[in-house]
């Protein structure tokens, strides 16, 4: 399947969004820039302050679109969004397939695989950047660029904006290469 992803947010959101496409890769998908062409489209949103809230629901939303116009299948959501308000967007946005909260990232293995977001075993699933190099306790803090993004974008004339936010994003400041499995 062909994965497009939308990361909004903090450098934490970038390095989860970049471990989620690291481990879609890992499976046999192919990595997209264009959304009207992904089979998933992950929307990895922020809930920080109001801006950014409304920035995650109007990605979301725009994401939404591409299951009726373009070959979008599943629309995941992710990231501090998800986790705080799992069940308002499952009711309010019914193209929501999947949500999956900030200490659930290993499980969109399975959400690509079956749709749904059943506990994946952190034991069976390595943690690597979309480019397929291991994530170590070494490079964890410091983003590649690598990370395949949208080109088409909602933001300011087609320009993605990660926002890096030098504060807490959830309820979690950070956390260790270990804690995700």
């Amino acid at each position: 399947m062909k994965i497009g992803m939308v990361s909004l947010g903090c450098p934490k959101n970038l390095v989860d969004s970049e471990v989620m496409l690291g481990l879609a890769q890992q499976q046999g998908h192919e990595l997209t820039r264009d959304a009207a062409d992904a089979d998933v489209l992950v929307v990895n949103t922020c809930a920080f302050i109001d801006k950014a809230k409304q920035e995650s629901i109007d990605a979301i939303l725009e994401m939404a679109e591409h299951k009726k116009s373009g070959a979008c299948r599943q629309l995941i959501v992710t990231g501090c969004m998800a986790e705080r308000y799992r069940d308002e967007l499952k009711a309010e946005i019914p193209e929501i397939d999947v949500v999956l909260g900030t200490g659930e990232v290993p499980a969109i293995v399975t959400a690509l695989s079956r749709g749904s977001a059943d506990p994946v075993s952190p034991a069976l699933v390595p943690l690597l950047r979309s480019n397929g190099e291991p994530i170590t306790p070494g490079n964890i803090s410091h983003s590649t660029g690598r990370i395949a993004l949208l080109e088409s974008s909602i933001f300011h004339g087609g320009s993605i904006i990660l926002v890096a936010l030098a504060t807490r994003c959830g309820p979690k400041d950070s956390r260790t290469i270990h804690s995700h499995g």
